[in-house]
């Protein structure tokens, strides 16, 4: 029998450049995401607490954007790692020229198979699945701690830097977010917001 530290749960970051005319993504960079320990608490949640009338429900269901605006438009960002224990006050301590944007999932996550689990093929003849891949892209021209202030947009010389995956429980509430994995981009891989595109991320979360 295995012992319990052979399972694991795991993610992969894939960082897109999206047309807004045409919906075209094209791909920039793909990495392995930093899983916080924070996303015990909302599997926990969801796993063990009947839904209530009103009750807070921990699904993932946005990310963070986080950005700086830049005098020069080629300049490198550098971020500095961060622990597993970053919480979200992280985010609203965030003052310009930097910020990030709080956006919804586009569309509903989906329910796929991590191939290289030990029981792919069990999963696939029983109509199951371990994976879930969740899609979100920037959107707004302000961001959430200084809105208009500090600018999300091509005339500001926006640039990428940082994402977040995020249990949002009332996205009306963002005190009530709870963070589940984050990553930071390479330097050569930030990217800039540009007049005619937006910048999307697709988060595949495996359990195996």
């Amino acid at each position: 029998m295995p012992n319990d530290s052979t399972f694991r749960v795991h993610g992969t970051v894939t960082l897109w450049r999206v047309n807004e005319k045409t919906g075209l993504k094209t791909p920039i960079v793909r990495k392995k995401n930093q899983i916080q320990v924070s996303w015990g608490f909302i599997a926990a949640r969801q796993l063990g607490y009947r839904p209530q009338p009103n009750s807070d429900q921990y699904f993932i269901s946005g990310m963070y954007f986080e950005y700086e605006n830049l005098q020069d438009p080629e300049s490198p960002i550098a971020v500095p790692a961060f622990p597993r224990t970053l919480s979200t006050d992280y985010y609203t301590n965030l003052t310009a020229p930097k910020d990030f944007l709080r956006v919804p999932l586009r569309i509903e996550p989906t329910l796929g198979i991590a191939e290289s689990s030990e029981g792919a093929e069990s999963l696939r003849a029983a109509g199951q699945g371990n994976q879930l891949t969740f899609f979100a892209q920037t959107a707004g021209n302000g961001g959430f701690n200084n809105g208009l202030d500090c600018s999300f947009s091509h005339l500001s010389n926006s640039k990428i830097y940082s994402a977040a995956l995020v249990a949002m429980p009332r996205f009306d509430d963002q005190s009530r977010d709870v963070l589940f994995a984050r990553t930071n981009f390479d330097i050569g891989d930030q990217t800039s917001k540009e007049a005619s595109s937006q910048i999307g991320v697709t988060w595949d979360i495996a359990f195996e």
